[in-house]
């Protein structure tokens, strides 16, 4: 019964995104930069930008398929919202056996099913839509892994495959290697490996992967204006730098009251004059945590709502020129506003869940949920720690939540867990409240997206 509800949600999340695509769902800020790249082979491995060639790849493989046309983009959305679908089904799968209560997990799934970044950056034009099923493919063959009994070779070399596909996927996935290591160092001493089958293990499951990553830095570094070097503050600054310091990133502030009403990222206000919009994207002006929280729950960027532009490949296409109707607002702010306590339960429970994570760790006695802790806490901290030494790092959105929808599921998950192992278990009737409420706020989220 509960799986049938999976199915029936996801096939109308799809739905929606598909709608989107039809719309112009695909068309991100990176839109125009994509589809260059896709359509001329000879850019297929340009390494003097920040995303890895997977996407680039798998774009220009479609391209070669449909031709062009619209339905080059279009199709590729819908692809995209498709492999997301079915990366969500197996972590439901993964996540189900670690609740008592099955009405809660069905709450959680509902959630990230409807979740809005999760949604429209499936659909978007980027690289961000395949993390979630690169990072499901490293919990899948690292879950093999786990137990002593199936920690071979064998699936040790699956690990490293899946961790190679991942950082061709998004750079950020690079975060795991280090914490990969860790957890092998670990094992190494609990589980009593010979140093040789530790050495063995590490070089299946790391060599590759990190062997990508030095392989791109040393194609990008031969570049003059490789993204990977533009993206940081230079050594003597620059001016009006950096936008985001420690403060921003680990406290929160008045003006972030002023982010509930739902602001558009791309909107000219009059006061701009010719100037270049930045409304809250001021530096310094919110923090991290209210950034990214009304990302999560809102289409501040519009990416879902409507493009009067004529659609066409030929035609130059970007999110600004897209338009929010002026009733969407107040549902927008309905679903910041009611989204704040998933945001709090998240934060009770992100702590509480990676401590569990670290001490099973210890004792040898890892669950599904710690290796997801481990590794999402290490993707979340190789972005977090780096805002204040990114180039324009407010106004430009390296705050932006798209970017740690990997961590996001971690996040959601723990907060769910928390109240499984604390209220639910004493009081089984607060799951059937819960999931009233995530259905209230999975209804307000389809009248924004749709």
């Amino acid at each position: 019964m509960f799986r049938i509800s999976w199915a029936c949600a996801l096939f109308v999340s799809f739905v929606i995104q598909a709608y989107a695509a039809f719309r112009g769902g695909y068309v991100g800020p990176d839109y125009n930069n994509h589809l260059a790249r896709m359509i001329d082979a000879t850019r297929l491995f340009d390494f003097s930008t920040a995303d890895p060639p997977i996407y680039i790849l798998i774009g220009h493989g479609l391209f070669r398929l449909i031709g062009k046309n619209n339905g080059f983009p279009i199709t590729l959305a819908i692809v995209q919202a498709a492999i997301n679908a079915l990366a969500l089904w197996w972590f439901f799968l993964y996540s189900e056996r670690r609740f008592k209560s099955p009405i809660l997990h069905l709450a959680l799934v509902l959630f990230l099913i409807f979740l809005p970044v999760r949604m429209i950056h499936s659909v978007t034009s980027g690289t961000d839509w395949m993390t979630i099923p690169a990072f499901v493919l490293v919990l899948f063959f690292f879950d093999k892994f786990r137990s002593e009994e199936t920690s071979t070779l064998k699936n040790a070399a699956l690990v490293g495959l899946a961790l190679a596909v991942g950082i061709w996927s998004k750079y950020s996935f690079m975060a795991l290697v280090p914490a990969i290591f860790v957890i092998f160092a670990i094992l190494w001493w609990k589980r009593s490996w010979s140093l040789m089958r530790f050495v063995t293990i590490c070089a299946l499951s790391l060599v590759l992967p990190s062997g990508l990553v030095l392989h791109d830095f040393w194609q990008s570094h031969r570049l003059p204006n490789a993204t990977a070097r533009t993206v940081w503050i230079p050594k003597n600054g620059a001016p009006g730098q950096p936008e985001m310091v420690w403060k921003d990133l680990f406290l929160v502030k008045g003006a972030d009251l002023e982010l509930f009403k739902a602001p558009q990222f791309f909107k000219h206000e009059p006061e701009d004059g010719p100037n270049y919009h930045i409304g809250y994207r001021l530096a310094h002006k919110h923090s991290y945590l209210a950034l990214s929280h009304m990302m999560a729950f809102t289409d501040t960027q519009n990416l879902f709502q409507d493009l009067p532009n004529p659609q066409g490949v030929d035609n130059f296409l970007i999110p600004d020129f897209k338009v929010r109707r002026d009733w969407k607002t107040p549902w927008n702010v309905a679903s910041v506003s009611f989204g704040a306590l998933w945001t709090l339960l998240a934060l009770l429970g992100t702590p509480l869940i990676l401590v569990g994570a670290i001490k099973h760790l210890w004792r040898n006695n890892l669950e599904r949920e710690d290796i997801t802790a481990l590794l999402g806490i290490a993707y979340f901290l190789l972005l977090f720690l780096a805002v204040p030494y990114c180039m324009w790092s407010a106004r430009d959105g390296a705050w932006t939540t798209r970017l740690i929808m990997v961590p996001l599921l971690y996040f959601f998950w723990a907060g769910f867990l928390l109240l499984d192992r604390t209220i639910v278990s004493k009081w089984p009737g607060v799951a059937s409240v819960i999931l009233a409420l995530v259905l209230v706020q999975c209804g307000i989220e389809i009248v924004v997206l749709t």
